[in-house]
């Protein structure tokens, strides 16, 4: 198993070598082993899909340390270098935010999401300027730990809305530039879809891309040819795999029927993905 810190620099090195990366979101252990096995190079994961998966609602509905115990179950579990997505940091100030950075590095993680807006009553943009001291902040408290993470700084400019076109392209460029002179590694810019704002939005950036992808969006040899350099897919998995559960219960409930049990895993084909766990040998 590469340490921690071995794993920070793979994936740190990840963003700056050719070619697009795409880091799929787990929810849980299981989930993750299974991208692992795929074969992808690194392992997102997705606060909503992790709230869901403990019974919670998506936006801090669960506690800081609840969601870190979550990702040290991940981490704890590959190989691969796994970043987290701590929402919008647990706290406005700068101050919180730096206190969750060190939990996600405690929590064994070796990237993290920050996002910029709002969480609880009507959603909003953090101030600019305040936005911008809490990636400093995140960065500042990476250097304390000594790690190289991975700061991805999310603007949720076009979730939000309230602009025109033009002011949507100028204002999410504005802050994900001023999150990489911040010590952001990549911008994240969710809320887009369509190609050509998206190559528009990468040409706008001064480094690396991060665009969360969906049904909608053009597919991942597209994208890097727009100029995007990673592509994540948030609680996109998790929601797949709610979706199939509801799906299979009305089956059983309508129909009485399983078909839903056909051409799944088996349990020897999972044993393997997860591998020898700790608990096995106790």
């Amino acid at each position: 198993m590469p340490t921690q810190h071995e794993k920070a620099e793979r994936f740190l090195a990840l963003h700056g070598e050719p070619g697009i990366l795409v880091v799929p979101n787990a929810y849980d252990v299981a989930s993750a082993c299974i991208l692992a096995d795929v074969g992808f190079k690194a392992v997102a994961t997705t606060s909503g899909g992790c709230a869901f998966s403990l019974g919670y609602r998506d936006g801090e509905h669960m506690s800081r340390d609840a969601m870190a115990a979550v990702v040290a179950g991940i981490a704890g579990a590959l190989d691969l270098p796994v970043s987290a997505d701590m929402e919008a940091g647990y706290g406005t100030a700068p101050g919180a935010v730096a206190d969750t950075v060190a939990a996600t590095i405690d929590a064994g993680a070796v990237g993290i999401n920050i996002e910029d807006s709002t969480k609880g009553g009507e959603r909003a943009l953090l101030d600019f300027d305040l936005s911008v001291e809490r990636i400093r902040a995140a960065r500042g408290a990476a250097d304390v730990a000594g790690l190289p993470l991975v700061i991805n700084g999310r603007t949720d400019v076009y979730s939000v809305g309230g602009l025109d076109d033009d002011a949507l392209l100028q204002e999410s460029a504005r802050r994900a530039n001023a999150y990489l002179e911040a010590g952001a590694d990549c911008a994240f810019i969710i809320g887009v879809s369509d190609g050509d704002l998206i190559g528009r939005l990468a040409a706008a950036v001064g480094g690396p891309l991060n665009v969360l992808a969906g049904a909608n969006s053009p597919p991942v040899a597209e994208l890097e040819t727009l100029g995007v350099k990673r592509v994540t897919l948030g609680s996109g998995l998790a929601k797949a795999a709610l979706t199939l559960v509801k799906d299979a219960a009305e089956e059983l409930m309508t129909q009485g029927t399983y078909t839903f049990t056909r051409d799944t895993l088996g349990q020897p084909e999972i044993n393997r993905i997860l591998g020898v766990r700790a608990s096995d040998t106790n």
